[in-house]
């Protein structure tokens, strides 16, 4: 048997023999390079899952962070009176800033922020609404003396002063004598409205008429008194402190809601102590004040008073001017250094804010 022979023997193939070979041999190629093809997608699939494992590692971090801010409780225990812009990182802890809080308040600094009102702290992330509730009464934000130059030059302007009568000048003529626009429209309703100026210090009845402005004009009224006037001196005028909801309707726009919540009001007070405080009512405004304002009178003698040695927090805080956190300060004064000598101490030992002291003032005694 020759080599040709043996090799014709064990390697001749039939057609259909020689087809499945190539199809083996195909699949065998396929199966080898598989790998190799698709290696770099899984490559990539693990470098893109890592990048999410780093990003959601820093979700958590950042959560945890979040959680542990919260859980950081402001404690305004020590509270005193303060300017954020000025006020050291100490001081704002000692107050009862978190460390939170007070380092991102100390960066906002950094950066040239400065806070020019005291709604301007809700900026500072972490000082929440209720944290600035709490601090509101205690913060003293300090005029630069350059703004200060800066508004005086802005809001300067010329006037000429000469003699004049409040009951006939036109709004010009108010401008003229340098009276901003605000002062000189209240001044124009409350003669609109039946009021008369009938010496000069009546100017001084007008809402938030300038101090220093009133002081320059007074020299210069010159009221000229009409015959009819006596009969509107003949106005019969309503006892705010004692006339019931029946009297007080009898002024110009107030009815029967008004009235009632005056009265309620007035209660709460211990009577008033000024016409002022009637814009403490809600619905009265700065104009329906004026329309009354000359048929209303208040006799302070009849003011309810608060006993500041022997009321308890409770009583105190029933009071519109004290809220808890004062009533439980004014306690704990006394509690400390027996009882006030001088109605004076709850400002000078900073128990009652200032704006919140002068309106209680009328309603305070020792004994």
């Amino acid at each position: 048997m020759n080599f040709k022979h043996i090799v014709r023997e064990y390697f001749s193939y039939s057609t259909s023999e020689k087809n499945g070979l190539l199809v083996l041999v195909v699949l065998l190629v396929i199966m080898y390079f598989l790998p190799l093809v698709f290696q770099p997608g899984e490559v990539s699939e693990f470098v893109i899952d890592q990048k999410k494992q780093i990003q959601i590692d820093s979700l958590i971090s950042s959560i945890e962070n979040k959680e542990i801010h919260k859980k950081e409780q402001t404690l305004f225990t020590n509270l005193d009176f303060f300017d954020p812009n000025k006020t050291s990182k100490e001081e704002l802890i000692n107050l009862g800033f978190t460390p939170f809080q007070t380092n991102n308040l100390i960066k906002f600094r950094n950066k040239g922020g400065r806070f020019k009102a005291k709604t301007d702290l809700l900026k500072i992330y972490g000082i929440t609404q209720s944290d600035l509730e709490i601090v509101n009464d205690y913060i003293r934000i300090s005029v630069d003396e350059n703004s200060k130059k800066e508004s005086r030059v802005r809001t300067k302007k010329e006037y000429h002063l000469f003699s004049f009568d409040p009951n006939v000048i036109s709004l010009k003529e108010w401008n003229r004598l340098g009276v901003d626009k605000r002062t000189s429209i209240r001044i124009k309703n409350y003669l609109a409205a039946g009021g008369c100026f009938r010496q000069a210090t009546d100017l001084k009845k007008i809402y938030d008429f300038d101090s220093v402005k009133l002081a320059e004009l007074l020299p210069y009224v010159k009221i000229v008194v009409k015959a009819n006037s006596e009969m509107s001196l003949q106005k019969i005028l309503v006892q705010l402190n004692s006339s019931d909801t029946t009297q007080l309707k009898q002024l110009p726009g107030i009815g029967s809601v008004l009235s009632a919540r005056i009265v309620k009001y007035r209660d709460l007070l211990g009577g008033f102590a000024s016409k002022d405080q009637l814009l403490e009512v809600y619905g009265i405004s700065e104009e329906k004040l004026i329309r009354i304002e000359s048929s209303i009178c208040v006799d302070s003698i009849s003011i309810r008073k608060l006993i500041i040695n022997s009321f308890d927090a409770l009583r105190l805080r029933k009071h519109p001017y004290i809220n808890q956190r004062i009533a439980k300060d004014i306690i704990r004064y006394r509690e400390r250094n027996g009882n006030f000598t001088s109605v004076s101490q709850l400002q000078t030992h900073k128990l009652v804010p200032d704006s919140i002291f002068l309106k209680l003032v009328p309603y305070l005694e020792l004994n």
